[in-house]
């Protein structure tokens, strides 16, 4: 039995303890948040980051700084956020990918997506778009199935992420194709190989390909949500381009480490909703072939239970062995 003495000395303890901590909540923001994204300047999810952060700085009055951490699919930013202090000072944006797909795709995940994240709030709605050079012969996706299907394994696509790669194999398996995936860093590494006809086609995020779409380096064949998007409304999903069964959206949200205070994850929450529904960024975003989504911290937490379970679905069917 413990001595009431250091009972009562234990329990003041744990109680200045806590006070503090509620303390530091209260005051939050007071010192510059760090907002970490998993791919290089330049990229789609560059933009997002840079985006967000810019508004997140208007409404915190803090500065908030963008930290790229490319590699490994976001995983390395992923374990990155996950270490940090709980303090709501480092927080992660990233696909919903970066958080369903890690379980079942490594045989030894960095990160556990069930415990060692805080989740904020979504940000943005997005659909892939399986694209082709501009100057390639076919414009829809039969005649690319056509020709794939002639080329057996020479033909090849590229893939940067986990949701191009599971949507590129789910397509060569409804199609029957031998293609060949080619995995790249980033986007930018192979455009060059796509331009020039070593690659045949993409699966790739609306930000990146909706740009070269207006350079018109590209053309988009069809989108990977079962309806279609505003920015491209004349492009098909792929189930009305004949491959059933795909509906991906890769949403993107903000999270932070496990255990951030609660009354901290509520302020994050209720910025980014404001940012969400300002119309400018739905104008931005808009630009870029993606929707604003928020959504409370609860239902965001859901969300994810929600995806971790259909990352193990969609890795069964595209037969992808954890590495």
């Amino acid at each position: 039995m413990i001595p009431f003495g250091r009972f009562f000395a234990i329990a003041l303890t744990a109680l200045a303890v806590l006070t503090a901590t509620d303390v530091r909540a209260q005051n939050y923001p007071s010192q510059d948040i760090h907002m970490v994204v998993g791919f290089p300047a330049g990229s789609g999810a560059d933009v997002y980051a840079r985006y967000f952060a810019n508004k997140l700085q208007a409404l915190s009055k803090v500065n908030v700084l963008v930290e790229n951490k490319p590699g490994a699919a976001a995983s390395i930013a992923a374990e990155y956020v996950a270490r940090a202090k709980p303090d709501g000072y480092t927080i992660f944006i990233a696909g919903s990918d970066s958080f369903g797909a890690p379980l079942y795709i490594f045989k030894k995940p960095p990160t556990d997506a069930r415990k060692d994240f805080t989740y904020i709030s979504p940000v943005v709605s997005q659909a892939f778009l399986l694209a082709v050079p501009a100057d390639a012969p076919y414009k829809t996706v039969a005649e690319l199935t056509a020709a794939m299907k002639a080329k057996k394994d020479k033909g090849s696509y590229a893939a940067t992420n986990n949701t191009a790669i599971i949507l590129g194999e789910t397509y060569r398996q409804s199609a029957g194709l031998e293609t060949v995936q080619v995995n790249y860093k980033t986007n930018v590494d192979y455009v060059n190989d796509l331009l020039g006809g070593r690659i045949d086609f993409v699966m790739v995020d609306p930000v990146f390909g909706t740009a070269r779409i207006r350079d018109g380096k590209m053309r988009a064949l069809a989108v990977s949500t079962a309806q279609r998007i505003k920015a491209l409304p004349d492009v098909p999903t792929m189930q009305e381009a004949g491959i059933p069964g795909v509906d991906m959206n890769q949403w993107w949200l903000i999270a932070a480490p496990a255990g951030t205070p609660a009354p901290v994850v509520e302020k994050l929450n209720g910025w980014f909703t404001e940012i969400g529904k300002m119309d400018e960024t739905r104008e931005f975003l808009g630009k870029n072939g993606v929707e604003p989504w928020t959504a409370s911290a609860a239902e965001t937490s859901a969300l994810i239970q929600k995806e971790i379970a259909n990352w193990e679905r969609y890795v069964r069917i595209a037969k992808i062995e954890p590495q």
